[in-house]
């Protein structure tokens, strides 16, 4: 299972732009004084994050023809010309560019985009091989790239167990933390431990254990067999003692707050780490900092930021709130990517608009007409009593079944229908790929004190289907299920 919980647990990381989404930023200098960086450049990048690839290749070969950028701004032209390229379907081109530019101006920039050319391109290996060719003091430009694509280079590797375990060990012993952090991903320290375990040193895998403050990884960590040599150790078993496990997920929400300064993802994480543990009040009170900052630094909050607020709005209870919150989105941002209005669609229907959900969900078509539409799509109109718009997308669900499992047992489990959502659910945990998201669904995270926190019982009908026999026996080889005391935000990630 190395590497399979990994994946969907690091979903629940905020998308990045793509010129931003492996190198940590542009060059320090071009970010001070942005005001002196060629507007083209700028105008590249969003050309880029828009998918225009094109347009981007173009602008910034205007500004590099030109011969007057900085030898800052000449990095990270550098990066947008291969980025552009690698966009282009041109991944040689793509590399030799970057390659050319490091040898030019080699410095933890040009490196970090030699790196983020390679995992574009899907050269994972050379990637790797690059991270463990670093020399001693040049390995803090590791720090440059994102945590998600760490995540990727060392996922790509599992084929490779040799490669993989010596860029784990590297990656971990050496402190990597990430462009904004000061502490060693949870994704990544889950496999460090995994890996110890494997060579059998159960006390330095134990010891691992309390680094560990992520609740998606907390609940992998207790409930995967894959550690269930660690399930009796004192550093385990006190995480069972009552509000143990919600403290240690705020010890870590309290250590992102005392950074010195916060990335957009880290904002992310925070409000959803406090509402994944039943606090969408200090949810919402940081989203709300984080939107004045923005404000006052003259910059977009962006659609994730809103989206979150949105969802701690309707855990809070607020659904009013939350549907003003989506619609003023979707009123202000009207060339929102398919992706961020399925997410729009899916805080309408949470907090109760299961008609604007659907209204929403019908401008998604062709190609945008995902699985996750049908299952919106199939949770919504059951909910309206629509059932021959219900049954259809269960339909087309069903025939997507080989491909995508869990948005039918979504829609299985929103509908009610119990019994087939059971047998999808056991038929996830019999292939590899799907087991991780499988067993996180299977989890009761459960808050008996509050049966409100779950606006669509949800919990209810996961509590019983988890309980039945058939689930239970499906799960036992693979993994266990307890009561965490988090929502259902955390084997759901929205």
């Amino acid at each position: 299972m190395l590497g399979l919980w990994i994946v969907f647990a690091s979903s629940v990381v905020a998308a990045q732009p793509q010129t931003t989404a492996a190198v940590a930023t542009t060059p320090a200098a071009v970010q001070t004084v942005a005001a002196a960086s060629d507007v083209r450049l700028e105008r590249s990048a969003s050309a880029i994050d828009e998918g225009k690839f094109a347009d981007a290749f173009a602008l910034v070969g205007e500004a590099i023809k030109e011969g007057n950028l900085s030898e800052t701004d000449a990095d990270w032209a550098s990066y947008l010309k291969a980025r552009a390229l690698a966009g282009l379907g041109k991944s040689d081109e793509a590399q030799a560019t970057a390659k050319e530019r490091f040898a030019t101006n080699a410095n933890g920039y040009t490196w970090a985009s030699l790196i983020a050319i390679f995992v574009t391109i899907n050269r994972h290996e050379q990637a790797a091989a690059a991270i463990l060719d670093l020399e001693e003091e040049d390995f803090i430009w590791v720090n440059r790239l994102r945590p998600a694509v760490i995540e990727s280079v060392v996922a790509s590797l599992d084929g490779k167990a040799a490669m993989r375990d010596s860029l784990i060990v590297r990656l971990v012993e050496g402190r990597y933390s990430g462009p904004a952090s000061q502490r060693v991903p949870d994704t990544l320290r889950l496999r460090y431990i995994n890996l110890l375990l494997r060579q059998r040193r159960l006390e330095d895998a134990a010891r691992q254990t309390t680094a560990v403050e992520a609740p998606a990884i907390l609940s992998i960590l207790l409930t995967d067999k894959s550690f269930e040599p660690l399930w009796e150790h004192t550093a385990l078993r006190a995480l069972s003692a009552p509000g143990a496990l919600l403290a240690r997920v705020e010890r870590g929400v309290q250590a992102r707050l005392e950074q010195s300064a916060l990335s957009s993802s880290d904002w992310l994480d925070v409000m959803r780490s406090l509402r994944i543990i039943g606090k969408a009040d200090e949810a919402v009170r940081l989203g709300l900092h984080a939107l004045t900052q923005a404000r006052l630094e003259k910059r977009p909050a962006g659609a994730a930021l809103r989206l979150e607020m949105a969802r701690a709005y309707a855990e809070q209870g607020q659904s009013w709130a939350a549907r003003r919150t989506a619609r003023e989105l979707l009123r202000e941002e009207p060339s929102l990517p398919a992706a961020t209005r399925i997410e729009v669609a899916q805080v309408l229907d949470d907090a109760g608009d299961d008609a604007g959900a659907l209204v929403l969900l019908g401008t998604l078509q062709g190609a945008a007409r995902t699985s996750a539409v049908l299952m919106l799509t199939a949770c919504a109109a059951h909910d309206l009593g629509r059932y021959s718009e219900r049954d259809a997308a269960i339909a087309a669900l069903e025939a997507q079944a080989g491909t995508a499992p869990t948005d039918l047992f979504d829609a299985l489990v929103c509908t009610g229908q119990t019994a087939k959502a059971a047998v999808v659910l056991g038929q996830m945990l019999k292939r590899p790929e799907l087991r991780t998201a499988a067993i996180l669904r299977a989890q009761l995270y459960a808050d008996p004190a509050n049966p409100s926190a779950d606006l669509n019982h949800m919990r209810y009908r996961m509590t019983a289907l988890v309980a039945s026999a058939a689930v239970q026996d499906a799960i036992k080889p693979y993994a266990r299920s307890i009561a965490l005391p988090f929502t259902i935000a955390n084997a759901r990630p929205n």
